[in-house]
Parts: C-alpha cells; structure tokens; sequence
C-alpha cells in the first residue's frame, strides 16, 4: 500500500494537466504541418485573369489572330 497511488497525474495538476498536454502536442504538430507544407501563392481565379491579360496582350501585339485568341480563351 505504500507505493500504490491511484492518482497519477497529480504533479501535472489532473486532467488540466493531461489537457494542457495534449493541446502542446496538437499546437506543436500543427505547427509542424504549417513549416513543411508548400504555400498557395493566390486563388485559381486570379491566375485564370493573368492569363487573359496575357492573351489580351498578345492579340493586341499581334503576335496570335482572333481565331487563336478565341480558341485559348475557351481552353482557359
């Protein structure tokens, strides 16, 4: 009886104690996830624009007809 004890988590406060934890745990993985994983440099609606402005451009240079400027903007 001398060493049984049926509360264990006592020095860590109980079960604030283990909560604390595991919300360390789950701010430490998030942060983990946050470091390795690639950044979204915009929306797909805005690189949907540039490319029309970019096809814009190029029919106002001459560089593609109207043919091929309403072919690619159908394909975008």
């Amino acid at each position: 009886m001398w060493g049984c004890s049926f509360a264990p988590f006592i020095g860590w406060g109980g079960g604030i104690g283990i909560l604390a934890g595991l919300l360390l745990l789950a701010l430490l993985v998030w942060l983990a996830v946050r470091a390795f994983t690639p950044k979204r440099s915009g929306s797909h609606s805005a690189d949907r624009s540039d490319s029309m402005e970019i096809l814009k451009t190029r029919l106002a240079k001459g560089e593609i007809s109207l043919a091929e400027f309403d072919t690619l903007k159908k394909a975008l």
